[in-house]
């Protein structure tokens, strides 16, 4: 049997990364880094997309619950060259990024 949590974390780990990377780059005006967001929005949706089906980790269920709509928040900000929405999207207390983090945190690159 499969550990599905520590699947899904470290499915999400560099993508998460390179996504956190990007909004901050978004934050100092890098241009490329608009199309990098929405790209990796894009990327860790889709893992969110596949819910929480065998794992009962508080943090990571409530997370695949609101992530996809906020995904798709960043994502449009992103378009929209928005680095004041993408940041707050990354800030919600609901799905944001920071709830992913303390669902795999002590999972290997967490």
């Amino acid at each position: 049997m499969t550990d599905a949590l520590a699947d899904r974390c470290a499915t999400l780990a560099q993508p998460v990364v390179d996504l956190i990377a990007a909004g901050m780059e978004c934050q100092a005006g890098g241009a490329d880094a608009f199309a990098r967001v929405a790209d990796l929005a894009a990327e860790v949706r889709q893992v969110a997309e596949r819910g929480s089906m065998g794992i009962d980790q508080a943090d990571y269920v409530a997370w695949t619950a609101a992530a996809p709509r906020l995904l798709t928040e960043i994502a449009e900000a992103a378009e929209r060259r928005d680095s004041r929405a993408v940041w707050a999207a990354f800030a919600d207390p609901q799905a944001g990024l920071h709830r992913l983090g303390t669902a795999c945190a002590g999972q290997p690159r967490w």
